[in-house]
Protein backbone atom coordinates (compact mmCIF):
# COMPACT_ATOMS: atom_id res chain seq x y z
CA UNK A 1 0.00 0.00 0.00
CA UNK A 2 2.47 2.24 0.92
CA UNK A 3 4.49 1.70 -2.79
CA UNK A 4 1.18 2.33 -4.31
CA UNK A 5 0.93 5.71 -2.46
CA UNK A 6 4.18 6.69 -3.87
CA UNK A 7 3.42 5.15 -7.58
CA UNK A 8 0.04 7.00 -7.81
CA UNK A 9 2.06 10.77 -6.77
CA UNK A 10 0.11 10.93 -3.57
CA UNK A 11 3.49 11.71 -1.25
CA UNK A 12 7.18 11.46 -2.65
CA UNK A 13 9.58 8.96 -0.78
CA UNK A 14 11.00 10.22 2.42
CA UNK A 15 13.52 12.49 2.87
CA UNK A 16 15.63 14.55 5.50
CA UNK A 17 14.41 17.96 5.13
CA UNK A 18 17.34 20.47 4.68
CA UNK A 19 15.96 22.94 7.45
CA UNK A 20 19.50 24.32 7.53
CA UNK A 21 18.55 26.16 3.99
CA UNK A 22 17.98 29.67 5.22
CA UNK A 23 21.12 29.64 7.05
CA UNK A 24 23.40 29.11 3.76
CA UNK A 25 20.82 31.04 1.49
CA UNK A 26 18.52 33.20 3.17
CA UNK A 27 17.64 35.16 0.40
CA UNK A 28 14.09 34.19 -0.88
CA UNK A 29 13.60 35.54 -4.72
CA UNK A 30 9.91 35.53 -6.40
CA UNK A 31 10.66 36.98 -9.76
CA UNK A 32 8.42 37.50 -12.61
CA UNK A 33 10.22 36.97 -16.06
CA UNK A 34 9.38 36.97 -19.25
CA UNK A 35 11.05 33.49 -21.03
CA UNK A 36 10.19 31.60 -24.41
CA UNK A 37 8.87 28.08 -24.62
CA UNK A 38 11.95 26.22 -25.42
CA UNK A 39 13.58 23.07 -24.85
CA UNK A 40 16.22 24.66 -23.39
CA UNK A 41 14.62 26.59 -20.66
CA UNK A 42 12.83 23.77 -19.41
CA UNK A 43 16.05 22.10 -19.09
CA UNK A 44 17.95 25.34 -17.32
CA UNK A 45 15.18 25.61 -14.99
CA UNK A 46 15.28 21.02 -14.04
CA UNK A 47 18.73 21.48 -13.61
CA UNK A 48 19.64 25.51 -12.26
CA UNK A 49 20.29 24.79 -8.20
CA UNK A 50 18.90 28.12 -7.11
CA UNK A 51 15.49 27.40 -8.27
CA UNK A 52 13.38 25.61 -6.14
CA UNK A 53 10.16 26.24 -8.29
CA UNK A 54 8.93 27.25 -11.70
CA UNK A 55 5.33 28.04 -12.78
CA UNK A 56 4.10 29.38 -16.03
CA UNK A 57 1.49 31.68 -15.86
CA UNK A 58 0.57 35.13 -17.21
CA UNK A 59 1.17 38.23 -15.27
CA UNK A 60 1.37 41.53 -17.04
CA UNK A 61 3.77 41.49 -19.24
CA UNK A 62 5.67 38.47 -17.72
CA UNK A 63 4.80 34.31 -18.52
CA UNK A 64 6.47 32.93 -15.67
CA UNK A 65 7.19 33.21 -11.56
CA UNK A 66 10.87 31.47 -10.71
CA UNK A 67 11.16 30.93 -6.16
CA UNK A 68 14.91 30.67 -6.12
CA UNK A 69 17.05 30.77 -2.75
CA UNK A 70 20.29 32.64 -2.67
CA UNK A 71 23.18 34.23 -0.37
CA UNK A 72 22.52 37.55 -0.73
CA UNK A 73 21.74 40.21 -3.74
CA UNK A 74 24.72 40.22 -4.30
CA UNK A 75 24.87 36.30 -5.25
CA UNK A 76 21.86 36.45 -7.72
CA UNK A 77 23.18 39.24 -9.47
CA UNK A 78 26.15 37.00 -10.27
CA UNK A 79 24.09 34.38 -11.25
CA UNK A 80 22.36 36.49 -13.19
CA UNK A 81 25.31 37.58 -15.24
CA UNK A 82 26.40 33.95 -15.30
CA UNK A 83 23.53 32.56 -16.48
CA UNK A 84 23.88 35.48 -19.17
CA UNK A 85 27.12 34.39 -19.97
CA UNK A 86 26.77 30.72 -20.41
CA UNK A 87 23.64 31.34 -22.84
CA UNK A 88 22.03 29.07 -20.59
CA UNK A 89 18.53 29.62 -22.65
CA UNK A 90 17.89 31.88 -26.31
CA UNK A 91 18.69 36.23 -25.06
CA UNK A 92 16.98 38.94 -26.52
CA UNK A 93 19.98 41.27 -27.93
CA UNK A 94 21.96 39.13 -25.41
CA UNK A 95 20.49 40.20 -22.23
CA UNK A 96 18.76 38.75 -19.66
CA UNK A 97 14.74 38.75 -19.90
CA UNK A 98 13.09 41.55 -18.77
CA UNK A 99 11.57 40.57 -15.22
CA UNK A 100 10.11 42.02 -11.79
CA UNK A 101 12.21 40.75 -8.94
CA UNK A 102 11.11 40.58 -5.13
CA UNK A 103 13.60 39.82 -2.33
CA UNK A 104 12.59 38.25 1.13
CA UNK A 105 14.14 36.91 3.93
CA UNK A 106 14.31 33.04 3.79
CA UNK A 107 14.69 33.65 7.55
CA UNK A 108 11.89 35.76 8.54
CA UNK A 109 9.56 32.58 8.58
CA UNK A 110 6.41 32.51 10.38
CA UNK A 111 5.36 29.20 9.18
CA UNK A 112 6.74 26.24 7.54
CA UNK A 113 4.49 23.15 7.20
CA UNK A 114 4.44 21.98 3.65
CA UNK A 115 2.47 18.90 5.22
CA UNK A 116 -0.35 21.30 6.79
CA UNK A 117 -2.65 20.28 3.90
CA UNK A 118 -2.80 16.91 5.12
CA UNK A 119 -5.48 17.83 7.39
CA UNK A 120 -7.91 18.83 4.41
CA UNK A 121 -7.25 15.45 2.79
CA UNK A 122 -9.02 14.18 6.42
CA UNK A 123 -11.90 16.73 6.01
CA UNK A 124 -12.61 15.73 2.37
CA UNK A 125 -12.40 12.09 3.79
CA UNK A 126 -14.96 12.68 6.99
CA UNK A 127 -17.41 14.16 3.89
CA UNK A 128 -17.03 11.71 1.20
CA UNK A 129 -15.35 8.96 2.74
CA UNK A 130 -12.56 8.67 -0.08
CA UNK A 131 -10.01 10.88 -1.24
CA UNK A 132 -9.98 10.97 -5.40
CA UNK A 133 -6.60 11.96 -6.26
CA UNK A 134 -5.95 11.44 -10.37
CA UNK A 135 -7.97 8.65 -10.66
CA UNK A 136 -6.59 6.98 -7.53
CA UNK A 137 -8.72 6.47 -4.05
CA UNK A 138 -7.19 6.61 -1.06
CA UNK A 139 -9.64 5.28 1.72
CA UNK A 140 -9.30 4.96 5.53
CA UNK A 141 -6.72 2.37 5.76
CA UNK A 142 -4.96 4.03 3.29
CA UNK A 143 -5.68 7.66 3.93
CA UNK A 144 -4.04 6.96 7.30
CA UNK A 145 -0.66 5.64 6.22
CA UNK A 146 -0.40 8.83 3.96
CA UNK A 147 -1.10 10.56 7.36
CA UNK A 148 1.33 9.14 9.52
CA UNK A 149 4.18 8.93 6.54
CA UNK A 150 2.98 13.18 6.28
CA UNK A 151 4.03 13.56 9.85
CA UNK A 152 6.89 11.79 9.74
CA UNK A 153 5.63 8.72 11.92
CA UNK A 154 6.69 5.13 11.09
CA UNK A 155 9.65 5.73 8.52
CA UNK A 156 13.11 4.40 9.67
CA UNK A 157 16.35 5.19 8.68
CA UNK A 158 17.93 1.90 7.36
CA UNK A 159 21.66 2.63 8.97
CA UNK A 160 22.99 -0.46 7.75
CA UNK A 161 22.59 0.09 4.22
CA UNK A 162 23.96 3.88 4.52
CA UNK A 163 27.28 2.51 6.52
CA UNK A 164 27.89 -0.40 3.73
CA UNK A 165 27.71 2.54 0.85
CA UNK A 166 29.68 4.84 2.91
CA UNK A 167 32.37 2.32 4.18
CA UNK A 168 31.65 3.59 7.82
CA UNK A 169 30.47 1.83 10.83
CA UNK A 170 26.79 2.22 11.43
CA UNK A 171 27.21 3.83 15.28
CA UNK A 172 29.25 6.26 13.48
CA UNK A 173 26.18 6.52 10.57
CA UNK A 174 23.62 7.30 13.76
CA UNK A 175 26.25 9.67 15.57
CA UNK A 176 25.80 11.79 12.64
CA UNK A 177 22.94 12.05 11.45
CA UNK A 178 21.86 12.95 15.15
CA UNK A 179 24.27 15.54 15.11
CA UNK A 180 22.72 17.06 11.75
CA UNK A 181 19.45 16.41 13.61
CA UNK A 182 20.48 18.40 17.18
CA UNK A 183 22.15 21.36 14.98
CA UNK A 184 19.26 21.99 13.11
CA UNK A 185 20.86 21.07 9.56
CA UNK A 186 17.65 18.52 8.71
CA UNK A 187 14.74 17.44 10.54
CA UNK A 188 13.40 14.24 10.60
CA UNK A 189 12.64 12.21 7.85
CA UNK A 190 9.29 12.70 6.03
CA UNK A 191 7.23 12.08 2.96
CA UNK A 192 6.58 15.29 1.01
CA UNK A 193 3.54 16.15 -1.75
CA UNK A 194 5.43 15.73 -4.89
CA UNK A 195 4.48 19.71 -5.37
CA UNK A 196 5.54 20.49 -1.90
CA UNK A 197 3.25 23.73 -1.75
CA UNK A 198 0.02 21.77 -2.34
CA UNK A 199 -1.60 18.16 -2.38
CA UNK A 200 -2.04 16.82 -5.66
CA UNK A 201 -4.98 18.23 -7.70
CA UNK A 202 -4.85 21.62 -5.14
CA UNK A 203 -4.24 25.20 -6.13
CA UNK A 204 -1.24 27.69 -5.09
CA UNK A 205 -2.57 30.85 -3.95
CA UNK A 206 0.55 32.79 -3.46
CA UNK A 207 -0.55 35.74 -0.92
CA UNK A 208 0.93 39.40 -0.15
CA UNK A 209 -1.01 41.19 2.14
CA UNK A 210 -1.10 44.32 4.55
CA UNK A 211 -2.13 43.82 8.44
CA UNK A 212 -2.67 47.39 9.57
CA UNK A 213 -2.97 45.73 13.27
CA UNK A 214 -3.66 42.36 15.17
CA UNK A 215 -0.59 40.90 13.48
CA UNK A 216 0.16 38.59 16.51
CA UNK A 217 -3.28 37.43 16.53
CA UNK A 218 -3.19 36.99 12.69
CA UNK A 219 -0.16 35.06 12.96
CA UNK A 220 -1.45 32.61 15.89
CA UNK A 221 -4.31 31.91 13.61
CA UNK A 222 -2.70 31.21 10.56
CA UNK A 223 0.41 28.79 12.50
CA UNK A 224 -3.31 26.57 13.18
CA UNK A 225 -4.48 27.08 9.50
CA UNK A 226 -4.33 23.92 7.33
CA UNK A 227 -4.40 25.75 4.67
CA UNK A 228 -0.99 28.00 5.32
CA UNK A 229 1.93 25.83 4.32
CA UNK A 230 4.46 28.90 4.49
CA UNK A 231 4.52 32.23 5.69
CA UNK A 232 6.78 35.38 6.18
CA UNK A 233 7.67 38.26 7.91
CA UNK A 234 8.25 40.89 4.74
CA UNK A 235 8.65 44.62 4.58
CA UNK A 236 7.42 45.50 0.42
CA UNK A 237 5.37 48.05 -0.70
CA UNK A 238 3.22 48.25 2.22
CA UNK A 239 2.48 44.84 2.65
CA UNK A 240 3.85 42.69 5.81
CA UNK A 241 2.99 39.37 5.25
CA UNK A 242 3.58 36.89 2.50
CA UNK A 243 1.80 33.39 2.47
CA UNK A 244 1.77 30.12 0.38
CA UNK A 245 -1.95 28.59 0.87
CA UNK A 246 -3.38 25.49 -0.58
CA UNK A 247 -6.73 25.40 -1.58
CA UNK A 248 -9.42 22.56 -3.21
CA UNK A 249 -10.63 25.33 -5.61
CA UNK A 250 -10.68 28.78 -6.51
CA UNK A 251 -14.09 29.08 -4.37
CA UNK A 252 -12.59 27.14 -1.45
CA UNK A 253 -9.76 30.08 -1.66
CA UNK A 254 -12.50 32.75 -2.10
CA UNK A 255 -14.98 31.70 0.42
CA UNK A 256 -10.96 31.39 3.30
CA UNK A 257 -10.41 35.17 2.04
CA UNK A 258 -14.04 36.27 2.97
CA UNK A 259 -13.89 34.42 6.98
CA UNK A 260 -10.18 36.10 7.35
CA UNK A 261 -11.76 39.08 6.20
CA UNK A 262 -14.25 38.99 8.29
CA UNK A 263 -12.02 37.76 11.49
CA UNK A 264 -10.18 41.02 10.97
CA UNK A 265 -12.33 43.49 9.35
CA UNK A 266 -10.37 46.22 10.17
CA UNK A 267 -7.44 44.88 10.65
CA UNK A 268 -6.50 43.60 6.66
CA UNK A 269 -5.51 46.47 4.09
CA UNK A 270 -4.64 45.75 0.85
CA UNK A 271 -3.65 42.23 -0.72
CA UNK A 272 -2.22 40.98 -3.78
CA UNK A 273 -3.18 37.17 -4.61
CA UNK A 274 -1.84 35.25 -7.73
CA UNK A 275 -3.04 31.70 -8.24
CA UNK A 276 -1.42 28.94 -9.71
CA UNK A 277 -2.78 25.23 -11.02
CA UNK A 278 -0.78 22.06 -10.91
CA UNK A 279 -1.09 22.69 -14.57
CA UNK A 280 0.91 25.74 -14.29
CA UNK A 281 3.54 24.17 -12.23
CA UNK A 282 6.60 23.67 -14.35
CA UNK A 283 9.31 22.24 -11.85
CA UNK A 284 9.00 21.82 -8.14
CA UNK A 285 12.46 19.90 -6.50
CA UNK A 286 12.47 19.24 -2.77
CA UNK A 287 15.93 18.56 -3.05
CA UNK A 288 17.51 20.19 -5.63
CA UNK A 289 18.76 23.57 -3.96
CA UNK A 290 19.64 21.55 -0.74
CA UNK A 291 22.09 19.62 -3.21
CA UNK A 292 23.62 22.47 -4.67
CA UNK A 293 24.64 23.67 -1.15
CA UNK A 294 25.77 20.33 -0.08
CA UNK A 295 27.45 18.96 -3.04
CA UNK A 296 30.02 21.51 -4.92
CA UNK A 297 30.37 19.52 -7.98
CA UNK A 298 27.02 19.87 -8.38
CA UNK A 299 27.16 23.60 -8.55
CA UNK A 300 28.22 25.32 -11.72
CA UNK A 301 28.84 28.11 -10.19
CA UNK A 302 29.88 29.65 -7.18
CA UNK A 303 27.42 32.37 -5.71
Amino acid sequence: MVREIFENGILNPPIFPFIGLSNKFPLLVLSWIELPYHEGVERWIEEDPHIFAAFRSRHAEYNTLLILYHKDIKSHQEWREQVIAEKRFPLLHGSYPKSSTSFFSSQLLIKYEPNAPIYLLEEELRRRGYVLVDGYRLKDISFKISKLLAEGKCIRVNESKLSKELGIHRKTVIRLISSLIENKWVSNPVCRFPSFFTPPGYILAICKMELKSSKQEFVKHIRDDPHVTLAFDIKEGGYNILLFGAFKSLEEELEWEVKKGLYLLRSIGKVDIQYFSPKHFVNVNNTKVSLGILDENFMYFRA
